[in-house]
């Protein structure tokens, strides 16, 4: 192995100091481009050419959510991996000032990329704020995936101490990550609604409780409460509508034109009864908007039943295959947001067709999605599921189950 640091590649500006080297900006002076030089120190006794050899087909691996290694190289005392330089910074620098959604879509993407890196056996890279690139386009990139990282910091529930770290503004979570949600529970979180901040908390505690998977994890993220949902409905903290103001009632006489009282005082009589016809006129038009607004708004508020199968559920036709079919959020989510959801027990959907267990998880009030996949059993049949049966869960939690498509 060739050494070409110095020759082919310059380093330049330090970024981050590592227990065993140091991660710093640098130059290709070949090809003219800025890149990333990734240094590890080697032990006494360790062989620069056999840590290379285990990067192996992770060299090979090109994935937006990764810093895509360009090259190597060693010397007696250490190893440099040249990686890809995307616009951005080190995540562990902005790590304050996010809000619900945006930490949310953040940790979603996340998780998708560390699903497509698992389908190339690539995992146990930690994804410690440290091992994060932020991009200029506020998505994170992991930069070192070939070193195993602290179990705390890998998969799922890596995900969620990172999660918290962002909601609290803590560096650091303490303490066994069976209980990581209770930092959740202490926290507030002022760009979520009681609602949102429920749900999440039942969410990240079946993934430290081992509950949940990383694909879990993922679909329970994306089938939290929306923000923009939020919106449409009675604030709970007022802090999520910033630019209205939660005092005014609805039914207030429209704003005053930009004259100012003085002017008024000045105006020809004439002048002001056609101020005041127009003041009517619109006053009459501000209660009709805001009639249509709450009869197409009425619905969404009435107190749900505990169970509703929306309509389009009951048809009896066969899903298509790339369907992601999910239980309607509402015996979970509408309502009186304070009331808890009730404990339920996963249902064994193994072994049966995929019309009974979509009835199954809909009869035990849970969300689902399913997927197709070649095997022996007959076409239509459940040959697993996610969490297994018997498991104990929340009224509206997530089950993933596979139908198998026939062995042709």
């Amino acid at each position: 192995m060739q050494n070409k640091i110095g020759t082919r590649y310059m380093p330049g500006a330090p970024i981050l100091s590592l227990p065993q080297g140091k991660l710093t900006y640098g130059d290709d002076t070949f090809l003219t481009r800025k890149v990333l030089l990734y240094q590890i120190e080697l032990s006494a006794g360790q062989s620069g050419v056999d840590y290379i050899r285990k990067l192996n087909h992770k060299a090979a691996f090109i994935h937006d959510g990764f810093q895509h290694i360009l090259d190597t190289s060693v010397d007696e005392a250490s190893v440099t991996i040249i990686l890809q330089a995307k616009p951005g910074s080190l995540f562990s620098q902005r790590m304050k000032g996010w809000t619900y959604p945006h930490i949310v879509e953040l940790i979603a993407d996340l998780g998708v990329s560390l699903l497509d890196a698992m389908e190339e056996r690539i995992t146990g890279f930690s994804v410690d704020p440290e091992n994060l690139w932020l991009s200029d386009h506020d998505k994170l990139s992991v930069i070192n995936y070939w070193d195993v990282g602290n179990p705390q910091n890998q998969g799922a529930v890596g995900l969620c101490r990172l999660m918290i770290q962002l909601f609290t503004g803590t560096d650091t979570i303490p303490g066994a990550f069976e209980v990581m949600h209770t930092h959740l529970e202490r926290a507030s979180i002022p760009s979520a609604t009681y609602e949102q901040k429920m749900a999440l908390i039942r969410l990240v505690k079946l993934v430290c409780q081992g509950q949940a998977s990383l694909s879990s994890l993922i679909f329970g993220l994306r089938s939290l409460p929306s923000f923009a949902h939020q919106q449409d409905s009675k604030p709970i903290h007022s802090e999520i509508v910033p630019n209205q103001s939660v005092d005014k009632p609805q039914d207030d006489e429209p704003d005053e034109p930009a004259e100012t009282a003085e002017t008024r005082s000045n105006r020809k009589p004439e002048q002001s009864a056609s101020w005041l016809k127009k003041a009517a006129l619109g006053a009459v038009a501000l209660f009709v908007v805001v009639i249509i607004i709450v009869w197409a708004l009425w619905p969404a508020n009435k107190p749900s039943p505990p169970v509703e199968v929306p309509p389009a559920q009951t048809d009896t036709k066969p899903l298509p295959p790339t369907a992601t079919p999910v239980a309607s959020p509402t015996p979970k989510l509408g309502g009186d947001s304070t009331k808890q959801a009730e404990e339920v027990v996963i249902p064994n959907l193994v072994g049966l067709s995929q019309e009974d267990a979509h009835q199954q998880t809909l009869a035990a009030r849970l969300h689902y999605e399913f997927f197709i996949e070649a095997n022996d059993l007959p076409k239509g049949t459940v040959i697993r599921q996610d969490p297994p049966a018997g498991t104990k869960g929340l009224e509206g939690d997530n089950v993933t189950f596979w139908v198998s498509k026939g062995n042709n």
